[in-house]
């Protein structure tokens, strides 16, 4: 369809526009990209913003805003002025093809506001917090459309080498909406922002391959689909000769897999990643006939996905008790991560263990045999009787003595029983399943906890409050290791740490890892502080969950090779993923009536309709003024 889908209008699909129709089972929880957390809406921000370089589909950084970075080598003028460590300046080229979704030019001036309102309020801007820690400032190069970043310690000042400030996975926003009459201060765009712009059209301004509608607040607000329009200005046609192949992609959100499955088999929606039983029983039904033009696949995701039972180890739950790490230590003792993985996962996960999954082959740390945590009931009850967790009334359940570590470290009282409370996100039935099974079997221990399913936003909430004892919930991460580690540091506590988990000793191999510039020798350091996360039990990975996707082959070909390829996944939600510039409509399915039409391949007619389409009205603009998101600020 070429170049000519550009004039189709940013409204309800017509009979000719080709639609990607997305399902999902988690909601986009926050418009604004420095709230949302959850993975639904990482796909969302990675349509509409771009970064600075993406993730190709090997896993490798991939040109993107910039088209090529660089650390700034020792002999340039300004490193040798002032005595810079090789490694503590970046420079990053950009390209002069982008533009904001308001025609607005992304400039030098826009990528150096960005990246210097993230470095001087990482504590408000959290969202990039692993990025922007040790980001010191951004300054433009002088005749050249380039940014350098100068990195450092905040704490002592000095300059400091970043490894990782090859991949910022940072979306660039637009200068001219912030600043001036449009001001906003780094806690309002932080904590209160909608992510919209009011009586702007489109309201969302970013710079990626989708534009909003004018009715995307309403949409979200309502939980109904969100529609995306390609942008028909998106610079990778120009700088990099690639270009999306369809008009628009739908975003739809279900709340059972039932209608989502349904969804899929009667061609409302294109692709889907499903929950792992009915993933299970659709890829039965593929295999054996009975469901046609449906691909699946599984296997490890890029996110580098994982579940774990997460402990609040700063001391504000229910019961602090859990702060022990002995108590941590027999838990762990006590989780049959095989039986997980068959019962709960149907097979599609690996067993889980340190912060970085076996995917990213070369950071992954694998534990030796001796050091691992393996399922032993026996062995955990003991360890809690040795260390005066007794269960002194015989109610099946231990309490605390005056020998008990949780007792003489003054976390509890003696006499508090090892009885916590565990929240569990209703989105993910398989998790409520595991909760429930881990009941049954630390009661054979002497330990309980009452199951909380709450939404993830609320879940979310309550974990970043530190007001819970356990939890079961999910990390991923791009490919290098400073933003799965950094999420362990004790600098990352009222911030993107989440168990409140602090360790000198961690901190410091953390440290060495992203100032380190030798990979070999960097390797060791993150290797140290899995062996160091993972011996304090401060998680206990439950599983690397794989993706498990289905398709249709009949709307879109081009889905390519994921297992070869795992890039190609729609969970690359960097921006830049290559799947969506190799997806050509074959067919055009619409709901309602859902009538199936063949797509036009005859240049001439595409033509004629793109030019009747022109004259189309537009969707009329939401009144956002008296609009409140039902999460509050």
């Amino acid at each position: 369809m070429g170049a000519l889908t550009a004039m189709l209008p940013t409204s309800a699909a017509s009979d000719q526009t080709t639609q990607l129709r997305i399902g999902f089972m988690q909601k986009i929880d926050n418009l604004n990209p420095y709230i949302g957390v959850s993975d639904a809406a990482y796909v969302f921000y990675g349509l509409v913003y771009d970064t600075l370089d993406c993730i190709d589909e090997d896993m490798n950084p991939e040109p993107s805003l910039a088209k090529s970075i660089n650390a700034v080598p020792l002999s340039d003028p300004e490193m040798q002025e002032y005595g810079y460590p090789y490694g503590s300046v970046w420079q990053y080229n950009l390209t002069d093809q982008a533009f904001f979704h308001d025609g607005e030019p992304v400039t030098a001036e826009d990528v150096a506001w960005n990246v210097n309102l993230n470095a001087q309020y990482f504590d408000y801007l959290w969202a990039f917090q692993p990025y922007s820690y040790y980001m010191h400032n951004a300054t433009i190069v002088d005749g050249e459309n380039a940014v350098r970043i100068h990195y450092w310690d905040p704490v002592t000042k000095e300059p400091q080498t970043a490894s990782y400030a090859y991949l910022l996975s940072l979306y660039i926003l637009p200068k001219h909406m912030f600043t001036g009459a449009n001001y906003m201060d780094s806690s309002t765009i932080g904590f209160n922002w909608t992510g919209i712009f009011g009586g702007q059209s489109p309201p969302i301004v970013g710079t990626g391959p989708f534009i909003a509608t004018d009715s995307i607040y309403q949409d979200w607000l309502n939980g109904d689909p969100i529609t995306l329009v390609k942008n028909p200005d998106y610079f990778w046609a120009k700088e990099y000769g690639k270009e999306i192949h369809f008009d628009e992609v739908v975003l739809k959100f279900y709340d059972d897999t039932v209608a989502m499955t349904y969804a899929l088999k009667n061609g409302q929606i294109d692709v889907a990643q499903f929950p792992p039983g009915p993933y299970y029983q659709l890829k039965k039904d593929v295999a054996s006939g009975a469901e046609k033009d449906i691909v699946t696949y599984d296997g490890p995701k890029v996110t580098q996905y994982w579940t774990e039972i997460g402990f609040n180890q700063g001391g504000g739950g229910p019961n602090p008790s859990v702060c022990d790490p002995v108590i941590r230590h027999a838990l762990a003792q006590a989780v049959n991560k095989s039986y997980i993985r068959e019962n709960f996962y149907y097979g599609f996960a690996d067993e889980g263990s340190t912060l970085i999954p076996p995917i990213n082959e070369y950071w992954h740390y694998t534990v030796p045999e001796a050091d691992l945590w393996k399922y032993n009931l026996t062995a955990a009850a003991a360890l809690l009787q040795a260390n005066g967790y007794i269960d002194t009334n015989g109610d099946g359940i231990r309490e605390c003595t005056s020998t008990s570590p949780a007792v003489e470290n003054m976390l509890v009282p003696p006499g508090t029983k090892l009885k916590y409370e565990m929240l569990i996100r209703q989105e993910y039935p398989e998790e409520k399943d595991i909760a429930f099974w881990l009941q049954t079997e630390w009661n054979k221990i002497g330990v309980d906890f009452t199951v909380k399913i709450v939404d993830e936003p609320t879940l979310n909430t309550i974990v970043y409050s530190y007001s819970y004892d356990m939890m079961i919930w999910y990390w991923s991460a791009d490919v290098d290791p400073n933003y799965q580690l950094y999420v362990q540091t004790t600098q990352a506590i009222n911030g993107w740490n989440d168990n409140c988990y602090s360790n000198p000793e961690y901190d410091e191999n953390y440290t060495l890892a992203v100032t380190t510039m030798e990979k070999e020798q960097r390797k060791v350091y993150v290797d140290n502080c899995q062996k160091i996360n993972y011996e304090d039990a401060a998680y206990i990975l439950l599983a690397y969950v794989y993706q498990t996707y289905a398709w249709r082959n009949d709307t879109f070909t081009g889905w390519g090779d994921w297992t070869a390829h795992p890039g190609r996944s729609l969970d690359n939600f960097w921006s830049g993923n290559p799947l969506y510039y190799d997806l050509v409509p074959s067919t055009v399915i619409h709901d309602g009536p859902n009538l199936l039409y063949v797509a036009i391949g005859a240049v001439a007619v595409i033509a004629v309709i793109a030019a009747v389409l022109l004259f189309r009205r537009r969707k009329g603009k939401s009144d956002l003024k008296d609009e409140t998101s039902p999460l509050g600020d």
